[in-house]
């Protein structure tokens, strides 16, 4: 744990921690918990955290984000949780990550400039950078990374996270979404022009047609919600029914809206297996 609570109901990182000012009654930060904790100073390779000692009462309650090791899709409902705390804390520095997926798209070229740039700045192969364990990357260029982002960091750390992508700033949970909460933004007109969301769940079945292909996900609070391909893009994208149904995926892509029959559905439109990840 990154954060605890003092008794005053407070935040408080472990970074900025001091027991002369702090005092020792530190509490789990989570709603559901708020067991004792205690401080544990950092060391060369690792940074200050607090945790639980098992002992007088000092141990996780089974529904805690820190109870035991989270999926993917709950720690995302953790972090939506705790995001609004954590980033209307004056006091906490927010983690300002930039999200760059264009090279996913088949129909993107690399601008000459950023190519020569590159080339001009090499990177040293015997430059070793260090990090402490609570930092996170300032850069994101696949969803494979936004997988290993959310399953290698605590909900407190992620819920500190802000994602940059064209000028916007936005909240970690609100840019990866649930089938059932993408849909209520998209048919609420709630979603950001242009932007492309991430949107979790697992594949229910494929409908494989001439000029499209349907990759339905299981429904959400009754929601029907469907990533698209169209023929355009088969080429790009060649996952068969066997590798897809009943597997939990990410998928990155633009939202939009479809009835059918008569009953109001989401769509997000993908271009190849790159825009798809398996959790």
């Amino acid at each position: 744990m990154n954060t605890a609570l003092l008794h005053d109901g407070r935040m408080i990182t472990a970074s900025e921690y001091n027991f002369k000012y702090h005092g020792t009654r530190l509490y789990c930060v989570d709603k559901n918990c708020h067991v004792p904790v205690i401080f544990v100073p950092g060391t060369e390779s690792v940074t200050p955290y607090f945790k639980t000692t098992g002992k007088n009462n000092s141990k996780h309650k089974p529904s805690c984000a820190f109870f035991k090791p989270l999926s993917f899709e709950e720690s995302i409902v953790k972090v939506a949780e705790f995001q609004e705390d954590y980033l209307n804390h004056k006091g906490f520095k927010k983690n300002v990550i930039r999200l760059n997926l264009n090279k996913l798209d088949p129909d993107f070229e690399s601008k000459t400039r950023e190519i020569e740039k590159k080339k001009e700045n090499p990177v040293n192969p015997n430059e070793i950078k260090t990090k402490q364990e609570s930092t996170t990357p300032k850069s994101i260029t696949s969803l494979k990374s936004i997988v290993k982002l959310i399953n290698s960091y605590e909900p407190d750390v992620l819920a500190t996270i802000l994602i940059q992508v064209k000028g916007n700033k936005i909240p970690l949970s609100q840019v990866i979404l649930s089938p059932d909460k993408a849909h209520e933004l998209l048919w609420n007109n709630q979603i950001i022009d242009s932007f492309s969301y991430l949107v979790y769940g697992t594949v229910d079945h494929v409908n494989r047609r001439k000029k499209v292909y349907y990759i339905n996900l299981k429904p959400v609070n009754n929601v029907l919600f469907s990533l698209v391909v169209f023929d355009k893009y088969f080429k790009h994208f060649t996952y068969t029914n066997e590798q897809l149904i009943g597997k939990s995926i990410l998928a990155w892509g633009i939202l939009r809206c479809n009835t059918y029959q008569n009953k109001n559905t989401s769509e997000m439109l993908i271009k190849s297996n790159q825009y798809l990840e398996f959790l």
